[in-house]
């Protein structure tokens, strides 16, 4: 009895300290405990989650552990895991002494508590907010104390200045431009490197940008990806103010640095050190978001960053009607057939969730000029109505495919991008069956592979995967599909790319690395190369190694001149490790990327770098031509190896060889060349109505 008594004691003295029981806290290393908890406006206090974001000891042998607390989405309306609420920074000094960092990011206050050695009960506890940005509470020598900073007034006099030397900016996707330099005693100055770890929208949708800024291992010994110097949080909400919050977390003096809209000037230049640690910059859009600066900030873009910056022309944008129509003016027509507007809604719908307002088909003109449906996305309207590939369009919403491409109304035929706005077809089945549909757009689920199968062939197990964009939510489907090709143990791979437009990345990066597994790992997929004036962004993106990853020696791919972007980087960055043979015709000539910008409900996505491989290869503005030429043929399912290009590739893999009919150069085909179906901006990517 006496023992139950003892136990009963014990733990009723744990959850009295505080409320600063185990259960309710987080052990971050074998003996450090630390917790968080918010005084929610909602009612009671609410338990903040524990994200460890990463750790690494240097040479010296000093450890450092980050992470941060956010608001538990069940306890508070704004709580997210892309949405921190406190920064943290531990430092275990080789000397013995602990440091543990909080930084109040936003919102109400926070009680913060440590343990160190963990017995149960909290050494220090302290309370955050918004005037009391950081509370550093520190162990050593069997001691421990908390020291708390409060809010100063950073943007005094004394701490504003213009950068001197090479600054290297780093853009975010709302607009705003931010750098640093930090102060050694090894080298000076140096650029740290700018790490983005998360973005989000909140449910009223203001956009939450963070992340943070460290040293180079390249620079100084202490510098690495997992030491963060500098927190940055970006927030810009929807009444049109901006605000970026500078949290310094290193023990040197830093400068901070932003600009919105940017220009060749940084606006806002702060200095930072161990004892003012905290700086904001606020920047606010006119009410109503005028015509004007919606312009200007589409200038400063095009003769900024823009990849061929020198080319613009020196124009008067006040006098443009419209951000598009400025855009159209500048960009550099030699080479430039993709930067485009679009709005930032579609835009992330697109390319993160895979959604878009449609019909949910794709129409492709074939060599006898028929148009007909290449794809049909399922549960689609157009999928409900029983629309398959094959089809033939005769008529949409009552005009003749001879009017459309007579005066050209593809960007237009199908009406408005809003949902509910109905499409009328007239088409003829491969029976010549004619029927009418009546579809009504809606928001749509892209499907990023149409088709995948094992297909038999000379007794050789050929892996076929029909991908058609890399939007994010393509990942997932990817690894499910490779799993599936490797546990049947394929012995080739056709990659199936000739509607695919391009998209992310990194999901690029993704596919690649499943494809060359061992044959790549570490090595780079691409790099990525800017302008005379931001040669500091270039960077290297190397190939990881999934799990589902198959390490094949050679993939043949089929391609069209549909064939873009992100899917001729995955072509280019495996072809120095891996046998590309590409089937059908050449791509379109895609060798920049984008990364867009957010303004005032507007998305600029500018050519922003070109990309290489691993041997510098790249420059492929006139597409990527095949090894051997093959039709698109329409009238054929994806599978059927009686289609054209499917058995084309089927042969080249049995024979190491084109078929006589095709050739290693264009051969001469019955009619004429696919007539192209040309749409602007997001609806070129997306490739479907």
């Amino acid at each position: 009895m006496k023992k139950i008594i003892r136990f009963i004691i014990i733990l009723i003295t744990a959850f009295a300290v505080g409320g600063t029981a185990y259960a309710s806290g987080n052990m971050v290393a074998s003996d450090l405990w630390i917790r968080a908890v918010i005084h929610a406006k909602e009612g009671s206090p609410v338990e903040a989650v524990w994200q460890k974001g990463g750790e690494t000891t240097d040479k010296e042998g000093d450890s450092v552990i980050w992470g941060y607390f956010h608001a538990d989405p069940d306890g508070a309306g704004w709580g997210s895991p892309h949405n921190p609420d406190m920064f943290v920074k531990i430092w275990f000094d080789r000397s013995g002494r602990l440091d543990v960092s909080f930084f109040h990011i936003s919102g109400p206050d926070m009680d913060v508590y440590s343990d160190y050695p963990y017995d149960g009960s909290a050494d220090e506890h302290g309370t955050t907010s918004l005037s009391k940005r950081h509370i550093r509470q520190y162990y050593e020598n069997g001691r421990s104390d908390t020291d708390e900073n409060d809010e100063a007034d950073n943007l005094s006099e004394d701490h504003l200045y213009w950068p001197t030397g090479s600054l290297s900016g780093y853009p975010t996707k709302i607009g705003i431009v931010i750098a640093a330099l930090i102060r050694t005693p090894e080298k000076g100055l140096i650029n740290p490197v700018w790490r983005k770890v998360g973005e989000d929208t909140t449910p009223e949708g203001h956009k939450i940008i963070w992340g943070y800024f460290y040293a180079s291992p390249d620079d100084v010994s202490w510098g690495s990806e997992n030491n963060p110097d500098i927190f940055v949080k970006i927030r810009f909400d929807i009444g049109g103010k901006a605000a970026v919050d500078f949290f310094h977390v290193s023990g040197t003096v830093v400068r901070v640095y932003s600009d919105f809209p940017y220009g060749d000037a940084y606006l806002e230049n702060v200095k930072t050190d161990p004892d003012s640690g905290y700086v904001r910059h606020e920047y606010r859009i006119s009410p109503g978001c005028p015509v004007e600066e919606q312009n200007k900030f589409v200038y400063e873009v095009m003769k900024d960053t823009y990849l061929w910056y020198d080319k613009v022309p020196e124009i008067d944008y006040r006098s443009y009607a419209s951000p598009q129509s400025l855009l159209e003016d500048m960009k550099y027509k030699d080479l430039d057939k993709w930067s485009y507007i679009t709005s930032t809604e579609a835009h992330y719908a697109y390319f993160e969730k895979g959604r878009y307002i449609g019909a949910g088909f794709s129409p492709q003109f074939d060599r006898k000029g028929d148009c007909r449906i290449s794809f049909v996305h399922e549960d689609s309207p157009a999928d409900k109505a029983g629309l398959k590939r094959s089809d033939k369009l005769l008529e949409i919403n009552d005009k003749t495919l001879s009017e459309i491409r007579l005066d050209d109304l593809w960007n237009t035929i199908f009406g408005e991008n809003e949902p509910d706005v109905k499409v009328q077809l007239k088409i003829e089945d491969p029976k010549g069956g004619i029927r009418e549909l009546n579809l009504e757009k809606e928001w749509l689920t892209t499907d990023p592979i149409l088709f995948y199968d094992i297909l038999e062939s000379n007794g050789l197990k050929v892996g076929y995967l029909v991908f058609n964009t890399f939007v994010e939510t393509a990942l997932e489907e990817l690894d499910t599909v490779f799993a599936y090709f490797k546990e049947s143990e394929i012995d080739e791979l056709v990659l199936d790319l000739r509607y695919n437009r391009g998209g992310e990345i990194s999901v690029a990066r993704h596919l690649a690395s499943l494809i060359a597994g061992d044959r790549a790992f570490g090595k780079p997929f691409a790099k990525s190369v800017h302008n005379s004036r931001y040669m500091g962004w270039n960077e290297t993106t190397r190939f990881t190694k999934p799990e589902s990853a198959l390490s094949l020696d050679r993939v043949v791919c089929i391609t069209t001149a549909s064939t873009c972007s992100a899917s001729e980087l995955v072509m280019n960055g495996l072809e120095p490790f891996v046998d590309v043979i590409s089937i059908g015709d050449t791509t379109r000539g895609k060798p920049v990327g984008m990364y867009g910008w957010d303004f005032c409900g507007i998305h600029i996505a500018p050519a922003e770098f070109s990309t290489v491989n691993a041997q510098d290869e790249g420059d492929y503005f006139e597409g990527i031509p095949p090894a051997c030429y093959a039709d698109d043929d329409l009238t054929r399912q994806f599978g059927d190896t009686e289609e054209a290009s499917l058995k084309e590739a089927l042969y080249y893999i049995s024979n190491g060889t084109c078929t006589d009919e095709s050739g290693s150069s264009r051969p001469k085909q019955t009619g004429n060349p696919h007539e192209e179906i040309r749409v602007d901006g997001l609806k070129r990517d997306i490739g479907a109505f």
